[in-house]
């Protein structure tokens, strides 16, 4: 079989399979690792003094809420004092500002950094742009908090919620109806490309086989999570208990493709973007950890008894303040297990996550004031050696966010001079 780094196992049932950085396809190196872009949107702010570090440059200590990635303080920037949109606004105009500077509520805005970034990047890859999400949209009227990512034309890019159709989407090619017949009775996807797989390893070197070995395990893994999360043996799908009487018609039954556990489900979401950037499938992932008014539930954690949105809206009442502080170290505890993955996935001499710039925080700074000032917004990852890390900027107060937005987009190639409400930079060298 002739080997090249864009070597694609293929299978029945439409299976697809690209690969990962391996020997065999050349040296190595993290000259010729591809950057990649990912960003992760959290919901309903936090409590500016539970996020902001202690401390600037490289002399920080990291808050309450960003202690889970002290191992990886050296691979994050945090930067503060950022104002998205305005001062103060509200949960719609400030997520639909997260990504593009300028709100879209009744007006044309910018096209989102993410969109502008996998058009530059992303149009080699199987999957240009990977948008994944965690809840519904709103009802019409919010739609605008319910979506990150939007185009040139002022059209939202809708994220997909289902992993089990990401997965599909990033790993099959249901080019026709014998393909997806043959689909249906695969336990696994590794299943279909099973011959192909032996015979592309059989003259492979020891570092290529223990990385073959550990790529195939990571798809394995995230299969078996996704038949967990979606399809629990024990009960209705999604863990759903019907609640209304036989004839009874008003309410439609749930989809199942929202997991009952939330913890498993996100994580499945973070493990489908990592799996797509490490084989090259995508190079730019967008992740809606919530839509911005998010009420989900959030009791199964310790200390937590009431939902995301109630406790962001916390009056200062200091339960409420314990439960918001809980809720965002949560999220942060998300992107940390996805900087000990990237961390661990070598590419000759550097990391996934070397090779990566990850963009997370959320739209607004609180949702007790709505207050669009001092922004939770931090990097991970060093952009191909891009970025300097380990550091806490301090911006003057209320820089516009387009700023970072304007500085992210130069970073990963995109030539622009101003972006949304931009009024200069932010130097990230």
């Amino acid at each position: 079989m002739n080997k090249t780094r864009r070597t694609i196992l293929r299978g029945i049932g439409g299976a697809v399979i690209c690969l990962p950085a391996l020997e065999c396809f050349g040296e190595i190196t993290d000259k010729n690792a591809p950057v990649r872009f990912g960003a992760m949107f959290m919901p309903n702010g936090v409590n500016p003094p539970d996020w902001v570090p202690q401390g600037v440059g490289e002399a920080f200590e990291l808050s309450p809420i960003l202690t889970p990635l002290q191992k990886h303080r050296s691979n994050i920037t945090v930067v503060s004092n950022l104002m998205n949109e305005t001062s103060s606004s509200d949960h719609i105009k400030l997520t639909s500002a997260f990504l593009c500077g300028q709100n879209h509520v009744g007006q044309k805005s910018e096209a989102s950094i993410d969109h502008l970034i996998a058009q530059k990047i992303g149009t080699g890859s199987r999957v240009p742009h990977l948008r994944l999400g965690t809840e519904p949209p709103r009802a019409q009227g919010y739609l605008t908090c319910s979506n990150v990512s939007w185009n040139e034309d002022n059209v939202l890019l809708a994220p997909e919620l289902n992993p089990r159709v990401a997965f599909d989407r990033m790993f099959r090619d249901f080019n026709s109806p014998e393909a997806r017949r043959k689909a249906q009775g695969q336990r696994s996807i590794l299943d279909a490309v099973l011959h192909r797989s032996k015979s592309f390893s059989r003259d492979l070197s020891a570092y290529d086989k223990q990385k073959m070995d550990q790529y195939f395990s990571s798809i394995r893994e995230l299969e078996e999570q996704l038949d967990k999360i979606i399809t629990p043996p024990t009960k209705t799908a999604a863990g759903w208990t019907p609640s209304l009487s036989a004839n009874e018609t008003t309410k439609s039954r749930p989809p199942e493709e929202v997991p009952d556990n939330a913890e498993e489900y996100m994580d499945a979401l973070i493990d489908l973007m990592i799996l797509g950037m490490w084989t090259d499938t995508t190079r730019v992932a967008t992740l809606m950890m919530g839509h911005g008014l998010s009420r989900k539930n959030f009791a199964f954690l310790d200390g937590v008894n009431n939902d995301h949105h109630v406790t962001s809206h916390h009056r200062n009442n200091p339960q409420l303040l314990k439960e918001y502080e809980i809720i965002c170290r949560w999220h942060v505890q998300r992107l940390q297990r996805m900087m000990d993955k990237m961390a661990l996935i070598d590419e000759g001499g550097s990391s996934l996550l070397d090779n990566s710039l990850m963009l997370f925080g959320a739209g607004m700074s609180q949702g007790n004031t709505h207050s669009g000032s001092n922004i939770p917004i931090l990097l991970a990852g060093k952009a191909g050696g891009a970025m300097k890390t380990g550091r806490h900027i301090q911006t003057a107060t209320n820089t516009q966010h387009s700023n970072l937005l304007l500085s992210v987009l130069q970073k990963m190639g995109v030539n622009r001079e101003r972006f949304g409400k931009s009024t200069g930079t932010v130097d990230l060298s």
